[in-house]
């Protein structure tokens, strides 16, 4: 199966998470537990417009994805056969979604962001006069917040959220959180306007092959120029860690892949592209990283 199939078929899935929503529908097994899960266990009562908020791990193998990642990260994992939740420490951080696939010899998974907004039912307008489309929603997920599933104009799928009681605070992530998320894009300058607009960056740090988005002087997320040869785009997160090399080198051990090594990527040898054991693509970096500061 090709890889633009296999990504078909999450992004079908992502669709699903939200699917069955509407007033008059009864809550799935999995979005009850959703619905029952805020985003933070310490909400700050301010809405960060532009921050990723939020990860969910879609994917045919929940347990073996798990697995990977508490051996990798140290993540404490408490199993559902519904929804899985995900913490660092003591800080909750993600959700796991068991994706049904259509077909037995597809594989790996898809990370789906969560990004913040203040209203998502005027984001609604937004995205679809700025070229965007709405999968599903707006939404009400109880606890979680009120919620709308996009494809951007580019065809890379984000969640929106204006979480309940408010957004995690902004504080240096610690190893093993989410430091970042990075979109994937053959052409950032005509997709720059669209987040611009739905998610309000107001500045963009540049070079040949990466943009920063900020808000209010906040980094918030990154665009990655790719070859024209890569068949999907995507939002793909980072976690931060210590050690890229020695994170990879574990990677290897448990069963993973490393698809681009540290010193790979021009201008930072302290990030790598992995797969997990499921086949789900995730960026690690050391940070702070001198030699990307400096760029920018």
């Amino acid at each position: 199966m090709s890889s633009a199939t296999q990504l078909l078929s999450l992004c079908l899935a992502s669709v699903l998470l939200l699917t069955g929503c509407a007033n008059s529908r009864p809550l799935t097994s999995t979005q009850h537990q959703m619905a029952q899960t805020p985003i933070t266990d310490k909400p700050s009562g301010e809405v960060l417009p532009g921050k990723f908020i939020w990860h969910d791990l879609l994917t045919p193998e929940p347990e073996k994805a798990g697995q990977f990642y508490q051996a990798l990260f140290g993540w404490d994992i408490e199993y559902h056969p519904d929804y899985s939740l995900v913490r660092n420490g003591d800080k909750l951080i993600a959700g796991i979604v068991k994706a049904e696939s259509s077909n037995d010899e597809t594989k790996g998974g898809l990370w789906l962001p969560t990004a913040s907004v203040a209203d998502v039912d005027a984001a609604a307008s937004l995205v679809t006069t700025n070229g965007g489309k709405i999968l599903k929603g707006p939404l009400d997920m109880g606890k979680r917040g009120r919620a709308m599933l996009i494809r951007d104009a580019q065809q890379a799928d984000l969640l929106l959220l204006s979480a309940s009681g408010g957004d995690p605070a902004d504080t240096d992530p610690a190893i093993g959180d989410w430091l970042w998320d990075e979109l994937w894009s053959k052409d950032p300058a005509a997709i720059k306007p669209f987040y611009a607009a739905v998610l309000g960056y107001d500045q963009v740090l540049a070079t040949e092959n990466y943009s920063v988005l900020l808000h209010d002087e906040q980094w918030r997320a990154g665009i990655r120029r790719v070859r024209d040869e890569i068949d999907h785009l995507l939002w793909v997160p980072v976690v931060r860690v210590a050690d890229a090399l020695a994170t990879t080198q574990r990677v290897t051990e448990l069963g993973g892949i490393v698809k681009v090594a540290p010193g790979e990527v021009p201008g930072n040898p302290d990030i790598a592209l992995i797969a997990d054991t499921t086949g789900t693509l995730l960026l690690i970096q050391r940070w702070p990283s001198p030699a990307l500061k400096e760029a920018l």
